[in-house]
């Protein structure tokens, strides 16, 4: 019962996220996908979810598939806890952390892919796979801070979270690393024990 759920749940997620990139593409609501690690997180947990959900019509998923849906399960948990804990209480701009397409990317979707892990406990994974759900932040980290912080200036990206005042960067990349390492552990855990 508790896997026909989470296959309910990835076939959500794909065609939600289907469905919030191509109503509000035209509208300018959603950004440039490499800019923000919300839009890359979603198209990822959106594209793996699709798979496990095809996948696992057909029967048992295989051990790297579930490690690539944690992985991307813990890239949009750190968007859901970054806009919770960091951006909103910083920017305070709730309507627009949570209208328009912005709301499924940062609280629905989120919210339905650590169900749809969850529902897949009790698992197993090995410890090694906690580093899984740390490499999308570690990934974006870099682009992030090549395109903020060393590329020319008529390419460069707006410093969209205040992360690279000063030699603040160094902090900040530090603090997203610990406290992303920090999801993934607990999601791990909480994958054991659910």
């Amino acid at each position: 019962m508790s896997m026909a759920v989470s296959i309910a749940l990835d076939f959500i997620i794909s065609l939600g996220t289907a469905t919030v990139f191509f109503i509000f593409s035209g509208k300018n609501s959603i950004p440039k996908p490499l800019q923000y690690f919300t839009v890359q997180s979603n198209i990822f947990v959106s594209a793996v979810s699709l798979i496990c959900a095809v996948w696992g019509l057909s029967g048992a998923e295989p051990g790297w598939l579930v490690i690539l849906k944690y992985s991307a399960t813990c890239s949009v948990t750190v968007t859901f806890l970054t806009v919770f804990l960091y951006l909103g209480p910083r920017f305070r701009n709730w309507d627009f952390l949570l209208s328009g397409a912005n709301l499924w990317m940062h609280l629905f979707c989120p919210v339905f892919a650590i169900a749809s892990l969850l529902l897949r406990a009790p698992l197993s994974l090995p410890f090694a796979a906690s580093f899984a759900g740390l490499a999308p932040v570690v990934l974006y980290s870099l682009l992030y801070l090549k395109m903020v912080v060393f590329e020319s200036d008529e390419r460069k990206w707006d410093d969209l979270y205040g992360f690279t005042d000063g030699i603040r960067w160094v902090w900040s990349m530090a603090a997203m690393y610990l406290a992303s390492y920090a999801v993934s552990l607990l999601l791990r855990a909480l994958l054991a024990a659910f």
